[in-house]
């Protein structure tokens, strides 16, 4: 199979569409945000937005050293990010030391939660809150020991059900799934009601089968070969078994050992154009492209792998799936607001607890305030973790200067893969296993969207873009109890920057996503956006230059933990080295969802929990 250059472009990079103006209104609400010391309202290029990882690409990348400058403060505890797993970290620490000792956390960005980042918008006076990352709970996230006592530590009732799904709101009105065809890869533009293969994912997840007759409705009427459609009409059908020549461990080791997109072309009787239709299938769960992960990989989230295969068993590293549900609007943003309200008080006047936190304004103010127990510095970049016997020294950068901390313990829990670059003194195999942390690259652009009737007359909520840039768009649900296509209402996107069809590795293809997602300008992004949708939704009406906003790009080039699987040589035994390089040297602990070999905030959670539990108590 070839890779065509436009397969480079649409899968691992964006092309710019030329004549199509931005809105002018990202840099106004920038503008605004600033002024107002409130990170989340901030629109345009967010996640790993500028500043954040200068001072780290320089220690990594160009061996830049730092001076060494004179401790200026002193604390029992250092963490060393701001994510879920920091925050936790702090929260654990004080739950089992006591709560009058001094914690300090230092994040490289300009908002605390990590990947777990809230968005807002105002359109017209109304608030409308997103997720910019981490988002949903998967199944077993409260099986976990840690989890629970976090969440009923902050007020968290984990007995309560999470809320219904995103689209039923939409789907009460009859608006449904559709998939769009584009012409670069399937010969013509076509817009088709129905993904009867997303339905057969969810039926799958479910424990039953999709109806068949809706699958080969739906075939019918795409532009695929008529092989390619009757191929996959079997594949979906499930009745035949592509590996009716393998028993016991070959046929296991097939299914851990091969690709997806191998098994497709090669068993599964796909073409070019089929394999195209199922390529971005696991985007959302894997950051990865059917080439990219395995056919054990695919069966545990529902693709079809044909009779005679394993049952699906969700794996629980899994940050999304089918399964996983999500239970705030602003995602995991709530949880990271939870912990802050507990360890800063003062923060927020919202009552304790998840619900009351999901319109609370937050006093950035108040985060690192001199006497508070726990503060919390941001836009600070760890550089170096200097290990004593008692005492270990923390330099970082803010404000324009280098500054040093000296604390009794520290635990690291932001990017694992720069670990090795900050604390030197680890041991070789522990350096090698966290290098090998390299992280997926990922970005969920939020659109703001002053109404959503385009939406409503082509009767789908929900799109699937096999191979555009943005491989899946919905919109969010509406805010409000009023279900009014005239109202405001954010679309989530979703991109995944691939190499389609390479034979590269998961953690090559990472390492060119993430060269691509930094190396390209906000306006460009922002004009493939706006031109997607453009072509996409036009036969609704749609218009960006009249429904967008607003934009927040939520840029995660370091996305998406490492989650070994079967694929490359030391997946068997990179999560045992995992927890091992975990344990740090001296009075240092490693945490963060890298170290679990997760992309689950469950992960995050637990080793923190890992973490604290390792350390003595402090000297007084």
């Amino acid at each position: 199979m070839t890779i065509t250059r436009r397969d480079f472009l649409n899968g691992a990079a964006l092309s710019i569409a030329a004549g199509i103006a931005p809105a002018g209104l990202v840099g106004q609400a920038r503008a605004q945000a600033a002024a107002a010391g409130y990170p989340p309202a901030l629109t345009g290029l967010r996640g790993n937005h500028a500043g954040t990882f200068t001072l780290a690409h320089g220690l990594a990348r160009e061996g830049t050293t730092y001076p060494t400058v004179l401790a200026r403060e002193s604390y029992d505890l250092v963490v060393v990010g701001g994510g879920i797993s920091g925050l936790a970290t702090a929260w654990f620490y004080r739950q089992k030391f006591g709560a009058d000792r001094r914690i300090l956390i230092l994040d490289n960005h300009d908002d605390f939660g990590g990947h777990a980042k809230r968005n807002e918008f105002t359109v017209r006076g109304k608030t409308l809150v997103s997720y910019g990352g981490s988002a949903e709970m998967p199944p077993s996230a409260t099986d976990s020991t840690a989890m629970r006592a976090m969440l009923a530590g902050v007020g968290i009732d984990i007995r309560t059900a999470p809320p219904p799904s995103q689209g039923d709101a939409y789907q009460r009105r009859g608006l449904g799934r559709a998939v769009f065809f584009d012409a670069e890869h399937f010969g013509r533009d076509q817009w088709l009601a129905g993904d009867p293969f997303a339905d057969g994912i969810d039926a799958r997840n479910a424990g039953g089968q999709p109806p068949t007759d809706a699958i080969a409705h739906f075939l019918d009427a795409a532009p695929l070969p008529p092989a390619d459609r009757q191929a996959l009409l079997r594949l979906a059908q499930g009745g035949v078994d592509y590996l009716a020549d393998m028993i016991g461990a070959d046929r296991t080791a097939y299914i851990q050992r091969t690709r997806y997109a191998v098994f497709l072309r090669e068993k599964a009787g796909l073409g070019l154009p089929g394999v195209r239709f199922l390529r971005s299938r696991s985007h959302d769960a894997y950051a990865l492209d059917a080439d990219g992960i395995s056919v054990a990989q695919a069966i545990a989230i529902g693709l079809p792998a044909g009779a005679g295969m394993p049952a699906r068993v969700l794996d629980p590293r899994l940050g999304k799936s089918p399964a996983s549900r999500l239970w705030f609007a602003d995602g995991n943003a709530t949880l990271a607001r939870a912990l802050i309200q507990a360890l800063v008080p003062g923060v927020s006047t919202a009552p304790r607890g998840g619900a009351g936190l999901a319109d609370a304004r937050f006093d950035y103010a108040r985060l690192d305030r001199d006497g508070s127990p726990v503060r919390v510095r941001l836009n600070s970049t760890a550089v170096a973790i200097e290990p004593d016997v008692r005492i270990t020294r923390v330099t970082y950068g803010w404000q324009g200067n280098l500054q040093r901390v000296e604390a009794q313990h520290v635990v690291v829990a932001g990017y694992n893969m720069m670990v090795p670059f900050i604390l030197p003194t680890l041991p070789a195999p522990a350096k090698a296993t966290l290098r090998a942390c390299v992280k997926a690259p990922v970005v969920y652009t939020k659109v703001a969207l002053d109404d959503w009737r385009a939406f409503e007359t082509l009767k789908a909520w929900r799109v699937h873009a096999p191979t555009m840039p943005y491989s899946d768009l919905w919109l969010e649900a509406p805010a409000g109890a009023a279900v009014d296509p005239a109202n405001p209402v954010v679309l989530h996107m979703l991109y995944v920057p691939t190499v389609p069809d390479s034979g590269m590795s998961a953690r090559e293809r990472f390492r060119a996503g993430r060269a691509f997602l930094l190396g390209t300008p906000f306006d460009a992004l922002e004009r493939e956006i706006r031109a997607q949708l453009d072509r996409m939704l036009a036969p609704g009406g749609f218009a960006s230059s009249k429904q967008v906003r607003a934009i927040t790009l939520n840029r995660w080039a370091h996305g998406y933990s490492y989650m070994p699987g079967g694929l490359a040589p030391d997946d068997a035994t990179l999560q045992a080295a995992l927890e091992q390089a975990g344990r740090g040297v001296g009075n240092v602990r490693i945490a963060g969802a890298d170290s679990a070999g997760s992309a689950s905030v469950t992960g995050a959670v637990d080793t923190a929990w890992r973490a604290v539990d390792s350390l003595s108590r402090p000297a007084a």
